[in-house]
C-alpha cells in the first residue's frame, strides 16, 4: 500500500512553499500529498496543531501514531521494508536517502531535495507486431522503469506457460527475461518474486511441481548476490480469485507493467502477438489534476484481490483448488502469500 512517511519539518516546508500557489502551480509533489487517504509524520516539536488543516479550513489527513519509527529510520534504514511500497521524506543527505533507496528498494529522499518525478508517469506505450523485431524486446519496453527502486514483484497471467514454442511465446524464457530486467542489481534483504497462473492452463509438457523447479532455477542465471524469495501459485476457475485476475500484469511496489494479450511477449527481440504493453508510474499529470484515474488504482486492485484471497486460505476448506511452490518446493497447503509487497 502506498504510504508516506515524511518529518514534520519536511511537510511544514512544502505546505508552506505550495500553499499559496494558483492550483495550476502547485508541485506535483504537493497534489499527491493532497490526494492521499493518510499521511505518516513524526511529530518534532509539541506545537502541531498548524498542520492538522490548511489554511482554507481543508484537514491535513495526518497519523502521529509512526513518530519513533520514522526518526529511527536514519539509524535503523532496513525498517523502511516494514512498510514497501511508501514514500520516505526524511531530514538526512541526499548520499544517505540513495543509499537507503538502493539497499532496501524503496523510494527515499532528502527533505532538502523531495520532488514526484520518481512517481509520475510519462505515459510510454510499446506496441509489438507478431513476428516482428522490436529492438531490445523487454529491455526496450521496461527501460522506464528499469531503475526505480524495487523490493518486490508479482506477475500474474493465467495462460503464462500455455505454451513452449519460441515463436508462440515461452513463458520461461520470457519470466527470465523480465526478472533480468526488473531485479535490482544491488539489495540487502530477500527480494520477493510470486507468480501467478491457471494451473490447468499448464502445457502437457509440464507439470506443476516440475515448472515450480525451473522457475526457481531461472534464479541462478540472473546472477544477483542476493537470496530471491520464489512463490509460484497456480489458481483454478474454482478459486474466487481467478476472474479478479483476467489482465495480465507486471506489478513492482512503484510500478505496474498493463500487457494486453500475454507476458510471454517475446522470442528474443521479436514480438509473440500484436498487442500493447504499457509500463506506469504510480501517477500521471492527469490523475494529480482530478481529470483520470491514477494507474496507482490498478494495483490497489490487484493487491486487494490477492491479499483477500491470501487471508481467506487460512478459512479455506478445499485446499486442491490451488496449487502452491515455495523456492521450488511444492506445498500441500498455503498458509498466505508472503511476498512484501501485499503488506
Amino acid at each position: 500500500m502506498f504510504n508516506l512517511f515524511i518529518s514534520e519539518s519536511a511537510l511544514r516546508a512544502i505546505v508552506q512553499t505550495e500553499e499559496q500557489k494558483p492550483k495550476a502551480d502547485q508541485s506535483y509533489l504537493y497534489k499527491i500529498i493532497r490526494l492521499l487517504p493518510k499521511l505518516y509524520v513524526s511529530a518534532e516539536s509539541a506545537d502541531i496543531a498548524w498542520s492538522r488543516n490548511f489554511p482554507t479550513g481543508h484537514p491535513l489527513p495526518l497519523d502521529f501514531s509512526c513518530s519513533d519509527y520514522i526518526r529511527a529510520i536514519p539509524t535503523h534504514p532496513a525498517s523502511v521494508l516494514q512498510h514497501p511500497s511508501s514514500l520516505f521524506i526524511l531530514d538526512i543527505s541526499a548520499l544517505e536517502a540513495q543509499a537507503i533507496q538502493k539497499s532496501y528498494g524503496v523510494l527515499c529522499m532528502s527533505s532538502q531535495q523531495a520532488h514526484a518525478a520518481s512517481l509520475l508517469d510519462v505515459n510510454d506505450e510499446h506496441t509489438t507486431g507478431n513476428g516482428e523485431p522490436f529492438d531490445k524486446g523487454w529491455g526496450t519496453v521496461l527501460k522506464s522503469v528499469h531503475d526505480l527502486p524495487s523490493n518486490a514483484l508479482l506477475l500474474t497471467d493465467r495462460y503464462l506457460f500455455a505454451r513452449t514454442s519460441p515463436r508462440l511465446g515461452d513463458g520461461l524464457a520470457n519470466v527470465q527475461s523480465i526478472l533480468n530486467e526488473l531485479l535490482p542489481l544491488q539489495f540487502a534483504a530477500e527480494y520477493h518474486v510470486t507468480i501467478v497462473f491457471d494451473k490447468e492452463s499448464l502445457h502437457p509438457s509440464y507439470t506443476f511441481e516440475d515448472l515450480a523447479t525451473r522457475l526457481n532455477r531461472l534464479k541462478q542465471n540472473l546472477h544477483r548476490d542476493y537470496p530471491i524469495h520464489m512463490e509460484v501459485l497456480g489458481i483454478t476457475p474454482d478459486c474466487e480469485i481467478y476472474n479478479k485476475l483476467h489482465n495480465r500484469r507486471i506489478v513492482s511496489n512503484y510500478y505496474i507493467v498493463k500487457v494486453e494479450h500475454k507476458l510471454a511477449a517475446f522470442n528474443g527481440n521479436k514480438g509473440t502477438a500484436l498487442q500493447t504493453i504499457t509500463p506506469q508510474l504510480l501517477f500521471t499529470a492527469d490523475s494529480l489534476n482530478g481529470s483520470s484515474s491514477p494507474p496507482l488504482k490498478s494495483i490497489d486492485y490487484i493487491h486487494a484481490a490477492l491479499r483477500q484471497f491470501s487471508r481467506d486460505l487460512a478459512e479455506l476448506r478445499d485446499h486442491s483448488i490451488y496449487r502452491y511452490a515455495l523456492n521450488g518446493k511444492h506445498l500441500d497447503k498455503c498458509d498466505g502469500i508472503i511476498n512484501r509487497i501485499l503488506k
